[in-house]
C-alpha cells in the first residue's frame, strides 16, 4: 500500500450529530468553564468513552478499571481540569 495512502487514512474524520437544547448548553457551559471548543470537548469525551469502554471489555472479572494514572494526553487532547465524571446535567 501506497505511504501516502495510509497517512491519509490517518488523518481525522468530521461527524455531524444533533443534540438536543440542554445536551448542547451542558457542552457548551463545560467547555467554556475548561477553555477549549464544543468540538474538542466533544472529541475528548468520546475519546474517553470508547477508552473505558475498551478497558471494561479486557480487564479482567471482579477488577475495576481505572484511569491511565500517567496525565498522558491522548491524541493531543488534554484532559478536563477537574473531572465531572458520574455527574449528568439535568433534562438528559
Amino acid at each position: 500500500m501506497n505511504e501516502r495512502f495510509r497517512v491519509l487514512q490517518r488523518q481525522p474524520k468530521r461527524i455531524s450529530i444533533t443534540l438536543s437544547y440542554h445536551v448542547h448548553e451542558a457542552l457548551l457551559t463545560r467547555s467554556e468553564e475548561e477553555g477549549r471548543s464544543v468540538s474538542n470537548l466533544c472529541a475528548f469525551l468520546l475519546e474517553d468513552a470508547l477508552r473505558d469502554h475498551q478497558r471494561n471489555m479486557i480487564q479482567a472479572p471482579g477488577t475495576q478499571a481505572s484511569g491511565n494514572g500517567n496525565g498522558a494526553h491522548v491524541n493531543g487532547l488534554r484532559p478536563p481540569a477537574q473531572s465531572a465524571r458520574g455527574v449528568k446535567p439535568h433534562g438528559f
